[in-house]
């Protein structure tokens, strides 16, 4: 980095302090010391002489932390401060908040846009536009009040129109298939955990699609250092809280893999940073970005055999392939994939 000086209130160590602290965020970025992750001066810089352009993306608990920091009634915790220590580096960066995909989430597919979830929206704009002095106040925990300005009312119609607009993301109900057969395979197979892995890559080359979150997820439940909670399925739940309890699951890897697809996909002059305060995703997701950077998986062998390994390892090569593949004689993606979504639910719902 050139010589370049930039001016910064003296209140950004502590909001800097306060957010490696929480430690929510998840990166593809290529540092030479992952604190620089916090550091503004890199974001002015690389927009300032490289022409880049920073957004962060909210997971659904970090953009409600950031709602429930401005409700008089509510009482502050650490977790509402560190969300507004976040909006305030936000403006400290000039990087842009994208808090779309938890706004789906919490819409969930529903028929009707409710108005909460467009009144919250609005109120999660007041905050972004609220002067940062008086964030970082409230971040640091001097106040228990955030002055929300005034800004241009939403059009109601128009984003309640967009929101419920398509009835499936796309690629959301590839992601449900994933975990059905994950949880398939973690609660109604009697194999080891070994063979289960097997059987998920088999099956996705088989019968299906390779991912690396999907995959990374798997290796997370049924590896050798499984991640407590990730599972959240339970076989002793009523069938209505076991499909919440997959749709939920299905939202975290769905969210996961919109962060990786746009950094794979590696828009010029875009980067992007995911704001989880769930760790056990944030493993999921640097796990996939290593094998993506390192073009093998070599190095999990904490987690899984050499021969896992090794299979992982020819996924790219896999994909190319065609003989040995229910999915390449398919008329209809998605009537396939409904198909093998019936099957499946009729283990786990059943």
């Amino acid at each position: 980095m050139d010589d370049v000086f930039y001016e910064f209130p003296a209140y950004t160590k502590d909001i800097i302090e306060n957010l490696k602290k929480a430690g929510w965020f998840i990166h593809s970025f290529d540092l030479d010391d992952e604190d620089d992750i916090y550091n503004p001066a890199g974001y002015l810089y690389n927009a300032e002489f490289n022409n880049l352009e920073y957004s962060i993306y909210l997971d659904l608990n970090v953009y409600q932390y950031v709602l429930s920091a401005s409700k008089k009634n509510k009482k502050k915790k650490e977790l509402h401060r560190n969300a507004i220590a976040l909006m305030v580096f936000g403006k400290l960066t000039n990087a842009v908040f994208d808090p779309t995909l938890a706004v789906y989430e919490k819409l969930n597919y529903l028929d009707q846009c409710p108005d909460e979830l467009v009144d919250d929206l609005f109120i999660f704009r007041k905050i972004d536009n609220s002067d940062m002095e008086g964030l970082a106040k409230f971040a640091l925990g001097y106040t228990d009040d955030i002055n929300l300005p005034d800004i241009s009312p939403i059009d109601r119609y128009s984003l309640k129109s967009e929101l419920t607009k398509y009835r499936r993301l796309k690629k959301w109900d590839t992601f449900y298939l994933f975990v059905l057969k994950a949880t398939e395979l973690y609660y109604f197979d009697e194999s080891t955990n070994e063979e289960k892995i097997d059987k998920f890559l088999k099956w996705s080359f088989s019968d299906f699609i390779y991912s690396l979150v999907a995959i990374s997820f798997v290796l997370k439940l049924m590896g050798n250092r499984p991640l407590p909670k990730l599972m959240k399925y339970k076989p002793g739940l009523s069938v209505e809280e076991r499909k919440n309890s997959l749709i939920n699951m299905t939202w975290d890897l769905f969210l996961l893999d919109k962060f990786f697809e746009t950094w794979v996909k590696n828009e010029q002059n875009k980067e992007f940073i995911y704001a989880s305060n769930d760790k056990r995703l944030k493993e999921t997701l640097e796990m996939a970005i290593s094998i993506q950077i390192k073009k093998n998986a070599n190095h999990l062998d904490d987690y899984i055999s050499s021969s896992l390994i090794k299979k992982i390892n020819k996924i790219d090569g896999m994909m190319n392939e065609t003989k040995g593949r229910s999915i390449v004689a398919a008329e209809d993606f998605k009537s396939y994939r409904d198909e093998l979504i019936n099957k499946n639910e009729s283990v786990v719902l059943s």
